[in-house]
């Protein structure tokens, strides 16, 4: 055997779980694969090589392109993500990071590993890169002299966003423009164009010789078969290296200038359609990547300054009644010294036109004598007249973007912790416990990845270290890196909890107070938008003066050229001797079973029993009497599968809820978990009531919960819901032994909370900020845009996802959200007070109440006109070991606070609702159903409910360099059921869309669209076509309409869809499955949405 075993290590991913991590190495070379044998179904591939980028031209960026288009031993184009389908994968990928370019594959099994792998790294270190796959992949100039190619176009579309250009800002500061993390590695579109094939020939030779390369296999894999298929092409593994190549040298961080105040600051414009907010970021030179107890010391740090709504750097910039900021986040990258990153974004912007803004907060800040009640205690007793109270700061708002103004507010909250530390020695405990689960969450959620990306950090401190305390930097002539040093975390997170203040005040000094700061302004600008948009056009127009006619007319005989000379034409004697497609019954499953009870016939009666079958539909009377509808649930989901945690999800739905409340969903749901929660005395220790503060519900939840939500529906993304959101949801996870106190604090939360000016202020601006910044996103509006047309032109008034839908669009709540500021400025917080309490009653409503309400409301009840009723339903989800029964842990829990919910609301008033008395008599001769939630009812989309004028519809977005568009047809397969057609449009959509297929070689492969899909909505009953980072939508779209006019034709259909192509399709479409339920999470996930669609009764 050619490979030695170098290292072995192991890693633990759960308290009682621990994985093994071996190191081979080929003996002729520095090739490396490392196997991590992580439990599941999938098994992922990365290869590593290690790479700089000298320059902006986008040189690791463009190879990484290149690469997919063909190999020496496999020349046709398509051949490898072909093969890459065939293996039960969705194909292959890659990434480039400013140190590294990784090529990933993901397959369902190890068999499909197996078999491309050889293929795989054929085409990394032998690429065929050829000048007409650069002409089409990378750059050109058309016959109409606009300026394509796939990379150019996935540039342009990104260079000029907020994003892109805060990060490479803050790397070019932070760095001073002498290290490879200071260039784009993408490349700028200035510099692309004047890229060669020829200097990506020689920076292939640089950085892609064997010796250079890793391979990380995570997944259950047979380590000798692998290595054995490696061995039968050793021309791949030796060293291939010239000795004209100069060395690969390590990365050097250049020393910082001597600045005031320690502080380098710039202003960056971007180009937007509004000036409302900015942003506002930091950066860091961090320890080095083997300094393990500085770095993990420092995520504990910032998770206790920025995770929660509580936390300091929250409480001093967003959570106030004049924000300066909407978000924070943090991020401790993985440089080869790692750095930090601190980003506020929505932070409000100051001009001219918008001053009114900035002169109506500062009235706001000086109310009630220039001072506003900040709550800043751990908690808050209702009967304690002595709870600490502090004031809000008062800050200028039109200082925020003038440099080193925000750094001075962030500093004082850095000496302050450099001065004081924690609070208390409890708060440390505290935050590591939490840094400690949330480390587990993430390697139960996506163990691949986070451990691929740990390795990948010992790589790089092996390749580009200058020194390595663990002395394994080649610079120092080590001959191997240490693989694994990542074990270590939850070792040093328990030796972290003895550490004493001192420690923790040192790391802030040493990295952040008395470092170098580097702060980047980021500017909305309007004007930058129009000027770039004009500045294209004129461009291409030049261009067409200059390089005339004929010149033109030979680029595009050129591209022609080029683009055949690009086009898939595999052999069929090639493609007959490809390996065949796995068998899918070898794959390791994910362990999972689900029950589902229903607890409609928990009441006690005698034997009479009434079956809820065909129109035999029982009388309000009857359901009263017969079944427990003393719940706002009808049914409980229960999930065993392999996870550290418990979950709960409380899902109630909302189509009894008056239509003027439903405007307040957003801001219902945002304010859940993070507003006062008012304990009743039959739940304190001491029987008194008692009153927290909302800091102190956001920190019991923060320790008590792994994850929290409060949401509209399911793939909830504030203003826009992917499906059931005629539900509300409130959901959280815990550590298992924690799940008994889990359940009591959700009803706490989903029925004591309370509502205060205070929260309501600063969570509607924060969420204007938000709305700002989901406005100028392509992809964002493109749902927005489409959700409104479909939702408008609705007349059903039964519909309610379709009303909730657009309730909560950014069109709706952009002005709701302000008309609520302008009522709070006008003394009218009590009505908003009450609405969010009359939402906070409905979703709570038992069975029972709604039937009785129903009653009362004939005309205008959709319940009574529909003669049904659509209960909630719960999902509850522990590993397969609890020993008790969570479903009457749950029910005893929830009958306990409802029971105190409903006494509290009959002593406040003989009503349970505003407007409804209890005690009137009911006309029993009115039938209703109680309608199983699983399935749960549905109306798929109706392509006759648009009308002519809305069925075509574009959108002008100032500042997007791209286009983003998305077509819809009927496509219902979910009913009835079982329907053939589910599988046959599923696999239709994957035949066009697969990578290297019709849409991918005709829109992207012509550098029209970054990405072109067909996509199958199944729960709305939609197959959409879409374009993302679309530059030509045009020509785009009529290369969909071409495509499926040709498959109209015999020989289209022969071409497009033979034997081969769809059973390629359907190993994808396996892959698919079996990666939608490769964790937990997907596991507990695929069972709900099985019991949604499917009738399991």
């Amino acid at each position: 055997m050619t490979f030695i075993l170098e290292s072995t290590s192991s890693f633990n991913t759960q308290p009682n779980q621990s994985l093994e991590i071996n190191t081979y190495k080929y003996e002729k070379s520095g090739f490396r694969i490392i196997f991590i044998d992580v439990p599941g179904p999938l098994c992922t591939t990365t290869i590593v090589v290690p790479t700089l980028s000298p320059n902006d031209k986008g040189l690791p960026h463009t190879l990484e392109h290149l690469i997919f288009c063909g190999s020496k031993n496999y020349p046709y184009r398509g051949y490898l993500d072909s093969l890459a389908n065939r293996c039960l994968s969705t194909g292959t990928n890659a990434y480039t990071m400013e140190d590294n370019t990784g090529y990933t594959l993901v397959t369902a099994g190890a068999e499909g590993t197996i078999n491309i792998l050889p293929i795989f790294l054929d085409h990394v270190i032998q690429p065929t890169l050829r000048p007409y796959q650069f002409l089409t992949e990378i750059y050109h100039i058309d016959g109409t002299a606009k300026q394509k190619g796939v990379v150019y176009c996935e540039m342009a579309s990104r260079e000029n966003t907020e994003p892109d250009l805060l990060d490479l800002h803050l790397r070019m500061n932070l760095f001073q423009n002498k290290s490879t993390y200071s260039y784009e590695c993408g490349g700028k579109t200035k510099d692309i164009k004047n890229l060669t094939n020829d200097e990506i020939i020689e920076y292939h030779k640089k950085f892609y010789d064997p010796s250079n390369i890793s391979v990380i296999i995570c997944g259950l894999i047979d380590k000798n078969k692998v290595l054995q298929s490696l061995e039968e092409v050793p021309e791949l593994l030796c060293s291939h290296k010239d000795s004209s190549v100069v060395d690969i040298p390590a990365i050097e961080y250049p020393p910082f200038p001597v600045v005031e105040n320690n502080l380098i600051t710039e202003t960056v414009h971007f180009p937007v359609s509004d000036d409302d907010v900015g942003s506002i970021s930091y950066a860091w030179r961090g320890p080095a990547l083997e300094n393990l107890k500085d770095i993990i010391g420092l995520d504990v740090i910032f998770r206790y300054l920025y995770e929660t709504s509580a936390s300091p750097l929250c409480q001093r910039f967003i959570e106030r009644k004049v924000p300066l900021a909407s978000d924070v986040d943090f991020e401790l990258k993985g440089t080869v010294d790692s750095s930090l990153l601190l980003i506020f974004s929505g932070v409000p912007y100051i001009t001219e036109a918008n001053k009114d803004q900035g002169e109506e907060a500062e009235s706001e800040n000086n109310d009630d004598d220039n001072n506003i009640l900040d709550e800043m205690s751990i908690s808050k007793d209702a009967n304690d007249a002595n709870t600490a109270e502090e004031y809000e700061i008062i800050d200028n708002l039109e200082d925020l973007f003038k440099p080193g103004v925000f750094f001075e507010k962030l500093m004082e909250i850095f000496k302050n912790f450099a001065e004081n530390g924690f609070p208390n020695e409890n708060m440390i405990k505290k935050t590591i416990d939490r840094h400690r689960i949330k480390i587990y969450e993430g390697l139960e959620e996506d163990p691949h990845e986070i451990l691929t990306t740990y390795v990948i950090q010992d790589l790089l401190r092996y390749n580009f270290a200058v020194h390595s305390e663990l002395h394994d930097a080649k610079h120092e002539n080590a001959t191997k890196p240490i693989i694994g040093t990542r074990n270590q975390i939850f070792n040093i997170l328990n030796e972290l909890e003895s550490y004493p203040q001192e420690f923790w005040k040192n790391l802030i000094k040493k990295y952040i107070t008395d470092a170098v700061t580097i702060e980047v302004l980021m500017v909305p600008d309007p004007d930058l938008a129009n000027e770039q948009a004009s500045k294209e056009i004129q461009d291409q127009e030049d261009r067409i003066k200059e390089l005339g006619p004929e010149k033109l007319k030979r680029l595009d005989e050129e591209l022609e050229k080029a683009i055949k000379d690009n086009e898939i034409n595999i052999p069929q004697k090639v493609l007959d001797n490809m390996p065949p497609i796995p068998d899918v019954t070898k794959i390791p499953l994910f362990r999972g079973e689900a029950t589902i009870k229903s607890i409609l016939d928990e009441k006690e009666v005698k034997k009479q029993q009434i079956t809820l079958n065909n129109n035999d539909l029982p009388s309000p009377v009857q359901l009263i009497k017969q079944y427990d509808l003393s719940r706002p649930f009808s049914f409980i989901q229960y999930v065993k599968t392999d996870t550290f945690f418990s979950q709960v999800k409380i899902y109630l739905n909302t189509v009894h809820i008056p239509e003027e409340l439903r405007d307040y969903f957003v801001l219902f749901q945002e304010m859940l978990f993070c507003t006062p929660v008012e304990i009743p005395k039959e739940l304190t220790k001491d029987n008194k009531p008692k009153l927290m503060s909302y800091q102190s519900v956001v920190e019991n939840t923060s320790e008590l919960c792994t994850s929290n939500e409060a949401s509209l529906g399911i793939g909830n993304e504030i203003f826009h819901v992917s499906y059931l959101s005629e539900t509300f949801v409130i959901s959280a996870s815990s550590e298992r032994n924690k799940y008994n106190e889990l359940c009591e604090w959700m009803m706490m939360i989903l029925m004591f909370s309370k509502f205060n000016e205070e929260r309501i202020i600063s969570t509607a601006k924060n969420l204007l900020s938000q709305l700002t910044e989901t406005k100028r996103e392509g992809s964002e509006m493109l749902s927005a845009i489409s959700t409104k047309i479909i939702a408008e032109c609705n007349n059903d008034n039964s519909n309610t996802s379709l009303l909730n839908d657009l309730a909560i669009s950014v069109f709706n709540q952009e002005t709701f959200l302000q008309k609520i500021i302008t009522f709070i400025k006008e003394g009218k917080t009590n009505e908003i007070i009450q609405n969010l309490e009359e939402i906070q009653k409905c979703i709570l409503k038992s069975i029972e109440m709604i039937a009785k309400e129903a009653d009362e409301s004939k005309l205008s009840s959709i319940i009574y006109k529909k003669k049904e009723i659509v209960p909630g339903f719960v999902q509850l989800a522990m590993p397969y070991d609890y020993d008790h029964d969570p479903i009457q842990e749950f029910l005893a829990c929830w009958d306990k606070c409802y029971k105190i919910y409903q006494n509290q609301l009959n002593s406040y008033s003989m009503e349970i609702t505003s407007n409804v008395e209890i005690n009137k008599k009911i006309n029993y001769n009115n039938l209703y159903k109680i309608t199983s939630t699983f399935p749960f009812p549905r109306k798929p989309f109706n392509i006759n409910s648009i009308d002519e004028a809305h069925r075509s519809v574009m959108v002008p977005i100032a500042g997007l360099c791209t286009s983003f568009l998305i077509q819809y047809v009927e496509s219902e397969v979910l009913s009835p059921m079982p329907n053939e057609d589910i599988y046959a449009v599923t696999i239709l959509a994957e035949l066009l869309t697969r990578t290297e297929g019709p849409l991918y070689t005709s829109i992207r492969g012509n550098g029209y669209a970054y990405d072109g899909s067909l996509c199958l909505y199944l729960w709305s009953g939609q197959l959409a076509f879409s374009l993302y980072d679309s530059s030509e939508p045009q020509k785009a779209t009529m290369e969909f309409y071409q495509i499926i006019e040709e498959m109209n034709t015999e020989e289209g259909w022969a071409k497009i869809c033979s034997d081969f192509h769809i059973d390629t399709a359907k190993a994808s479409v396996v892959y698919k499955n079996v990666s939608s339920k490769s964790t937990a999470s997907g596991v507990i996930y695929s069972y709900l949405r099985g019991a949604l669609r499917v009738n399991i009764f």
